[in-house]
């Protein structure tokens, strides 16, 4: 039985492959992702966007999307940037530049097809040197340009076949260097011509490469010959690389080490071991690597694709064990060794070696729940009871029928033990025998509670953390009453408003002595003495997920937090909850296992098969490097030209896409962005694509800011500002819609003109018509009158009243002559008026035998020389006077007539009678007849036609008793001086 046990104990040791070596990663880009062509053939970078030479054409890469040149479809290879200019070979084109992908190209040098030389087909290897000189080679020369010359120099013969291969640099001491296979060369300024290095070993070494490193100029040679030369010392050491591989040898230029690559292979050298060590191996035939300095990054072009190489960082470590099971709990001691265990009967160590020791239980079916330490010694709680690392393996302390949850040893050296169901157990810790009577709490606390972690605090007071459907779960040990206190109890501190849950699962203790405990839908930080201080529901912080179960504090003092969806970290000072998740490297988002903080600010964090150790200070580091760029604006699927930012463009389109980036080149998903009109005030989220579209966007101006932050709350402060003015149809803009309004103006001002033109006219018609009635009338004279007259006259005659016949034939006549002159004009004076109302009253009077008298009383306020009425205005109301009012009184009538002004402009006058009045006049209806007077109604016409404020009003005159006493005619006539 003994020798079983002894086979049990186990003892494994695995060597460091249990821990992960990988130190890259690659990312492959191919056609099917936007290139233009798998065959790849050179990169470089130019305002932080990746240009690609392809098979196919040129493109650029932001990071998102290629852009490919409209302009440039063939072959494109040995690009070189020199001032924001991009220098290229273009197949069928030649030597061309360009300042962005849009552009046409500037050819420099075209290619010639024709003549017998090859040299003027390629442009190979071009590099722009610090004069601006672009140099070059092709078959069997060397060359360069500028904008006014042309030189060539023959360096072998010519060769159809082989391309000629060539290295431009410049050393630190200003040398430009020409490394070839048929030796390497100095230019010579002053001569304008090439010479052979002084140093005969390079002058003669055929060189397939070269770059340079500090002060050290470092060559390969066709012999995989590796020749570094030190150019203020002239010294030269010569080493040769032994790889399998037998292609020449290639430097990545850019790099503060020396990095090679050969057909398939990427190498790092390491000049003080004098060693190559392997970077990347791939398949696939390398044709150019470049090294982006500024984000760590190798662009690989291969013919088959572009691969990103990219360093793994070490904010987040990961550690194999020999398990698939996940790793339930963890600790580290005080040699910083890992103590975990997964559900099953092995206890794993990883030493900080790197090496993994696992130990077995004694027992084939234990399933470890928990490793815990003290005092330097390793125990593990199991379904099976408590066992401790011992000298001879794991020994089983404590045997158990129900299993053990959690255990701990406090300050007086007391074993605590959490059981899967029923009451807590305490036990001696040195000979393990149970204190049975150690806690006084009642049954009923055991029955309807459920206790998932208990620890002790630096002050040596027990905490428990419990499911408590009746209660919360937040007790300590009273040590006097040997009584766990539940704190809401604890009245003082008035805690009930602030749990978050009355479901915990974890303990811990950080700083000024508080303890953090998590829960189901969140966690709460406690003081010793038991009062909340610090609620967090995950509701009101939008995490991710509410079954929080591990919990620590960093070194920065913020809360770190484990759920069933990723690590979260609460950050006091911004009141913010970040997530971290499998998109930053996490094995899983399901954290809700083994969970250790070590002293160094670290995160041990369990997952299947291993663990995971996650760098505090690094993880929350942002991998965005403050800057954003705009790639494009395309117009319905056009790129419009965007100068500084700024574009202007006419309302003709559908959609407008505003394309950016951060430029980062990290994982897409890393990165979100969002933006605002500027002065909104609101930001609007674009999530991890970095495209804003406007559909139909209303004519005007918009500024528009868009900013870049990271899946971890990180903002960066660079702002990518555009500015769009968008023209409006011409039937929207000032000048059309005043024109227009200019011309509604004008046609209703012409039909305005029109229709008072044509009231005008039916106006004059109707004076016409009245003044030919009037003329008419005035023609006629009211036969009677003019018979009575006539018979007047013959009267005086037979009676020999030759004076006043005479006399009343002379008025008569000057009467007529008034009244035809009169009736030519439109208007005549009040005077010229008067004088003809004073010879018609004279006749009447004369032929009634001055039956009435009469009299005119002119206000002499009145201008009645200046002031113009219509003719005969007044005649028509004094004959209507005489002949209704007067004639039929039987004693002596008068006539009175007063002309006064009674308003600036506005001429009244009054014609009162005192004959019988109106009432008694239409009786005589005979009279009526005879006498009907259209002169009246023709006058009143005409005064309206000639100003509708004229007016005419008649007043019955009466006595005290209501009897008629005569009539009172009022005209109020509007007159111009």
């Amino acid at each position: 039985m003994a020798t079983r046990f002894i086979i049990c104990f186990l003892f494994l040791i695995i060597q460091a492959f249990g821990v992960a070596q990988v130190t890259y990663k690659a990312e492959h880009l191919k056609f099917s992702n936007g290139l233009p062509s798998d065959i790849v053939l050179y990169s470089t970078k130019k305002q932080g966007k990746l240009y690609i030479a392809t098979q196919r054409g040129l493109c650029l890469y932001d990071g998102y999307r290629f852009i490919k040149s409209a302009q440039i479809s063939s072959v494109t290879n040995a690009l070189c940037v020199r001032k924001n200019t991009l220098y290229f070979y273009a197949a069928g084109k030649g030597l061309c530049s360009i300042n962005t992908i849009f552009d046409k190209p500037q050819i420099l040098s075209k290619v010639n097809y024709n003549d017998a030389t090859p040299n003027n087909d390629h442009y190979d290897n071009i590099y722009v040197d610090h004069k601006n000189r672009v140099w070059c080679s092709d078959y069997s020369t060397i060359k360069y340009f500028t904008d006014f010359e042309s030189h060539s120099y023959p360096i072998r013969n010519e060769d159809k076949d082989i391309t000629l291969n060539v290295t431009f640099l410049e050393s630190a001491t200003g040398d430009l260097i020409i490394a070839t296979e048929k030796g390497v060369f100095i230019w010579d300024e002053k001569q304008k011509k090439m010479e052979p290095h002084p140093n005969v070993l390079l002058a003669e070494a055929s060189v397939s490469s070269a770059t340079a490193i500090g002060d050290a100029l470092y060559f390969t040679t066709f012999e995989r010959q590796l020749m570094v030369y030190d150019s203020k010392t002239n010294r030269l050491s010569v080493k040769r690389i032994d790889q399998a591989e037998i292609s020449p040898l290639k430097f990545v230029s850019n790099t503060t080490d020396a990095v090679l690559y050969d057909k398939n292979t990427l190498y790092l050298y390491d000049a003080k071991k004098q060693n190559t060590k392997i970077i990347f191996t791939g398949s696939d035939k390398i044709n150019h690597v470049y090294y982006d300095e500024a984000l760590g990054l190798f662009w690989i072009s291969t013919s088959h694709g572009l691969v990103k190489l990219s360093k793994i960082g070490n904010e987040i470590v990961s550690l194999k064990i020999p398990d698939s099971k996940t790793v339930v709990s963890i600790v580290q001691d005080a040699q910083r060794r890992i103590w975990c265990v997964t559900k099953t009967n092995t206890l794993y160590c990883l030493s900080k070696e790197k090496k993994i020791s696992a130990w077995l239980s004694p027992r084939p079916g234990t399933s470890f729940e928990q490793v815990f330490l003290k005092n330097g010694q390793v125990f593990a709680t199991a379904n099976d009871g408590l066992y401790r690392l011992e000298a001879g393996g794991l020994k089983l302390k404590i045997s158990a029928e129900i299993p053990f949850k959690k255990a701990m040893i406090d300050n007086h050296n007391l074993l605590w033990v959490i059981p899967l169901k029923g009451a807590i157990k305490v036990y001696d810790a040195v000979s393990f025998k149970e204190k049975s009577n150690h806690i006084a709490n009642t049954a009923s606390f055991w029955n309807d509670n459920t206790f998932n972690d208990i620890a002790t605090a630096p002050d040596g007071r027990v905490w428990l953390a419990s499911w408590m459907p009746k209660d919360y779960g937040i007790s300590y040990f009273d040590e006097q009453t040997h009584l766990f206190v539940q704190i809401n109890g604890l009245t003082q501190f008035k805690n009930n408003p602030k749990f978050v849950t009355d479901y915990y699962n974890r303990i811990a203790f950080i700083s000024r002595n508080n303890i953090a405990f998590s829960g189901y839908g969140g966690w709460n930080i406690v003081s010793p003495a038991g009062r909340i201080i610090k609620s967090l529901n995950t509701d009101l912080y939008k995490v991710a997920n509410d079954h929080i179960e591990g919990i620590t504090e960093d070194s920065r003092g913020n809360i770190w937090f484990a759920c069933a969806e990723g690590l979260n970290q609460y950050n006091f000072k911004t009141n913010k909850v970040v997530r971290v998740s499998a998109i930053d490297g996490l094995e899983s988002n399901d954290l809700t296992y083994g969970f250790f903080a070590t002293e160094n600010n670290k995160l041990l964090l369990g997952n299947n098969g291993g663990l995971q150790l996650l760098d505090l200070n690094q993880i929350t580091k942002t991998q965005l490097i403050n800057q954003l760029e705009l790639t494009a604006i395309l117009k319905d699927g056009v790129n419009i030209n965007a100068k500084n930012n700024e574009a202007e463009l006419d309302y003709d389109f559908t959609e407008l896409n505003i394309l950016f980036s951060s430029l980062s080149f990290s994982e897409k998903e890393k990165i979100i962005y969002r933006y605002q009109f500027k002065g909104e005030g609101k930001w609007n989220y674009l999530g991890s694509n970095p495209k804003l579209s406007l559909i139909k966007p209303s004519p005007g101006s918009y500024d528009i800011v868009i900013q870049a932050g990271d899946n971890l709350g990180n903002w960066q402060p660079k702002l990518l500002e555009v500015h769009l003015k968008i023209n409006p149809p011409f039937y929207y803009t000032p000048w059309f819609i005043a024109l227009v309004f200019l011309l509604l103006f004008s046609l209703v001002l012409l039909v305005n003109r029109y229709l008072i033109r044509q009231e005008k006219i039916k106006g004059f018609l109707k004076r016409k018509i009245k003044d030919v009635e009037m003329q008419t009338l005035r023609s006629q004279m009211n036969p009677h009158f003019l018979f009575n007259s006539l018979n007047s006259i013959n009267s005086f005659i037979i009676q020999q009243r030759s004076i006043e016949a005479s006399g009343y034939l002379t008025t008569f006549s000057k009467l007529m002559r008034n009244i035809l002159e009169n009736s030519r004009q439109d208007a005549i004076s009040l005077e010229k008026e008067l004088e003809t109302l004073k010879m018609y009253l004279e006749l009447e009077s004369v032929r009634l035998e001055h039956q009435f008298d009469y009299e005119i009383i002119c206000d002499k306020s009145l201008d009645a020389e200046n002031v113009r009425i219509p003719p005969l205005i007044i005649q028509p109301f004094a004959e209507n006077a005489i002949w209704h009012g007067l004639h039929n009184k039987k004693d002596k009538g008068h006539l009175k007539i007063i002309l006064s002004e009674k308003d600036d402009g506005i001429l009244s006058i009054r014609i009162m009678d005192d004959g019988i009045g109106r009432k008694a006049s239409s009786m005589l209806k005979k009279e009526q007849v005879s006498h009907k007077s259209y002169g009246i109604e023709i006058t009143v016409d005409r005064l309206v036609l000639l100003n509708p404020k004229n007016s005419l009003t008649i007043i019955d005159l009466t006595d005290g008793h209501s009897n008629a006493t005569g009539t009172e005619v009022e005209l109020q006539i509007y007159y111009h001086d």
